[in-house]
C-alpha cells in the first residue's frame, strides 16, 4: 500500500513533521529525563507535579516498565543515545530487583526504596514489563535476558483470553466475560516480540488477537467495538459492563490492526481497522465542547466510571495516529477532516506551554481536572509512543 498524498506539498509535509518531532523531542523527552529520575533509590518517580517536582515517592510498576520500555525503543529506533540506555537500565535494574514475586507475578505499586505497598498483583503490569524486558534486551543484545523475556511471554500469554470475572475498569461480577483488552494485550506484546525477533509464534498470537477482536468485540451491524463481552462474543446486554465503549481503546487496537494489515498487505483488514476507527469517533465525540470523551454506554445508560465525559490525553493521541496514517495511505476526505479537528483539539488543549510536557485530564468543557503530569495511570508512554510514530511516518513521506 503505497502513499496517497497527492495534495500534500513538501512545505505542509514538512511543517506537520515539524510539530511532531518538537513536541517529542524538545518538550516530552527531556521533560522526562530531568524530573523522572530517582538518582537516590533508582527506578523512576511515577508521580509528578506540573512543573516535575513529585507529589509522591511511591513507583507504579506498569508506568516504570512503559517508561523502559520507551526510552529503550527509542535508542533501538531513532538514535542509540547512551543517556536513553542509561534511563532505561535504571528502571529495568529497579523493576526486576524489586517488583516480581518468586511465582512471576508483579507487584502494581511499590514505595521509594522498592518495597511492595499494595497486594495488588497485576497483569497489565506484566504486560508492560514484557516489552520492557524485551525491548531492552534488544538494546542490549543481552541474551540472558532475552531468556527472561521469552519466558515472561509465555508465562503471560498463557493466562491472557482466559474468562474473566472482572471488567477492566470494574469490579468482580457473577459472569464470565472476555475482555477486549486482553486482546489489546496479546497484540502489544505478541508486535513487540515480533518485530524484534520474528517468529511464527508471535505471528499466530497476533493472529489470536486480531480474530477475536473482529469477529467477538467489532459489531459491523450496529459499529461499535464492545469492551465487554461473553465469551462467545454474544453481548452482555442486560448489564452496563456489557454495553460499555471505550472509544481509544477502541482506536487503539485499530491503529494496531492498520500495522499488523500493512505487515500482511491485507487490504480488507486495513480498512476493517479505519471503519473502527471512524465509528468510535462518531460515538466519542462531543459535539458540543469538541473532543473525545473517554467512555459511553452504546444505549446512553450510565457508565460504571463517574469520569465517563472526561476528556484524556492518551485516546487523543491514539486517534491521531490511527487518523494520520489511514489518511496518509488512503488520501480518503472524511479522515483528513476528521485528523484536522482532532489535530486542532488536541494540541490546543493538551500540551502545557508554560512548564511542558501534556496535562492528562481534561473536564468536559476543556479546563484541566488537576495539573500534575503523572500519575499511576498517565506516564511516559502513550503521547511518546504516538508523537514517534507521527513523526516517523511523515519521516518516511517527506524521504519519499
Amino acid at each position: 500500500m503505497k502513499s496517497n498524498t497527492e495534495s500534500w506539498s513538501k512545505e505542509q509535509i514538512n511543517d506537520l513533521k515539524k510539530i511532531y518531532e518538537t513536541s517529542l523531542f524538545e518538550d516530552l523527552i527531556p521533560w522526562w529525563e530531568q524530573y523522572s529520575m530517582d538518582w537516590e533509590y533508582g527506578g523512576y518517580f511515577t508521580r509528578l507535579n506540573r512543573n516535575g517536582t513529585p507529589y509522591s515517592g511511591d513507583k507504579d510498576m506498569w508506568m516504570t516498565a512503559r517508561q523502559i520500555w520507551m526510552f529503550s525503543h527509542l535508542y533501538n529506533q531513532y538514535e542509540k543515545k547512551e543517556q536513553w540506555k542509561i534511563i532505561a537500565k535504571q528502571g529495568l535494574d529497579f523493576m526486576l530487583e524489586h517488583s516480581f514475586k518468586i511465582d512471576g507475578k508483579m507487584h502494581f505499586r511499590l514505595n521509594q526504596e522498592g518495597r511492595p505497598i499494595s497486594s495488588v498483583l497485576s497483569i497489565y503490569t506484566e504486560v508492560f514489563a514484557c516489552i520492557a524486558v524485551a525491548e531492552y534486551a534488544g538494546l542490549s543484545q543481552d541474551a540472558d535476558l532475552k531468556d527472561r523475556a521469552l519466558v515472561m511471554y509465555n508465562f503471560l500469554l498463557s493466562r491472557l483470553g482466559q474468562a474473566s470475572d472482572t471488567p477492566m475498569l470494574g469490579y468482580s461480577i457473577e459472569r464470565d466475560i472476555h475482555l477486549h483488552s486482553h486482546d489489546m494485550c496479546r497484540m502489544t506484546v505478541a508486535k513487540v516480540y515480533n518485530d524484534l525477533w520474528p517468529s511464527e509464534q508471535f505471528e499466530q498470537d497476533l493472529t489470536i488477537s486480531v480474530d477475536s477482536i473482529l469477529s467477538r468485540h467489532w459489531n459491523t451491524d450496529k459499529r461499535y467495538l464492545l469492551e465487554n463481552t461473553a465469551m462467545d462474543g454474544s453481548e452482555l446486554s442486560d448489564i452496563p459492563e456489557g454495553r460499555l465503549v471505550i472509544p481509544g481503546h477502541a482506536i487503539e487496537s485499530a491503529w494496531m490492526l492498520m500495522e499488523i494489515a500493512l505487515e500482511r498487505k491485507d487490504l480488507a483488514m486495513f480498512d476493517t481497522a479505519i471503519d473502527i476507527t471512524i465509528a468510535s469517533l462518531e460515538y466519542g465525540w462531543d459535539s458540543k465542547y469538541g473532543g473525545l470523551r473517554y467512555m459511553l454506554n452504546t444505549d446512553g445508560t450510565p457508565t460504571h466510571e463517574l469520569g465517563a465525559d472526561l476528556k484524556l490525553w492518551w485516546p487523543h493521541g491514539e486517534a491521531l495516529y490511527a487518523l494520520l496514517m489511514g489518511w496518509l495511505l488512503t488520501g480518503r476526505e472524511d479522515l483528513k477532516v476528521w485528523y484536522e479537528k482532532l489535530h486542532e483539539y488536541t494540541f490546543n488543549h493538551f500540551p502545557d506551554e508554560k512548564h511542558g510536557e501534556w496535562f492528562g485530564y481534561l473536564n468536559r468543557d476543556g479546563s484541566p481536572v488537576w495539573e500534575a503530569k503523572a500519575n499511576g495511570w498517565k506516564g511516559f508512554f502513550h503521547v511518546p509512543r504516538v508523537l514517534f510514530r507521527c513523526y516517523q511516518l511523515l519521516e518516511d513521506l517527506a524521504k519519499g
